[in-house]
């Protein structure tokens, strides 16, 4: 599987990734209520890594925004997300993780 990538170093010292599925990049998803996401690939990035490295990117990430059933399951999986965090969008998953260190 290949997901888009995007990496921001930010001016606090953390690392934020935004990541993708790629079947998705381009699309907007909408709901009745009004929630809607906007897959852009501006904010999603253009590069594209695998499984394998996406998995490097989860684990090494302060921030992770995420969208896509594939690479939202693949946190699930790794533990790295609470599935009861996740936002459902017209059948899309998207969640948004902050890792806090004390």
């Amino acid at each position: 599987m290949s997901y888009y990538i995007n990496i921001i170093n930010l001016e606090t010292g953390e690392i934020m990734i935004s990541m993708a599925d790629k079947e998705i990049i381009g699309k907007k998803f909408e709901q009745r209520d009004g929630i809607v996401i906007d897959v852009d690939q501006n904010f999603y990035g253009s590069k594209l890594v695998d499984d394998e490295e996406a998995l490097i990117y989860l684990k090494s990430a302060d921030i992770l925004i995420l969208t896509g059933s594939k690479i939202v399951d693949m946190a699930i999986k790794e533990g790295i997300v609470n599935p009861d965090s996740v936002l459902e969008i017209n059948g899309v998953k998207h969640v948004q993780v902050y890792k806090f260190a004390f």
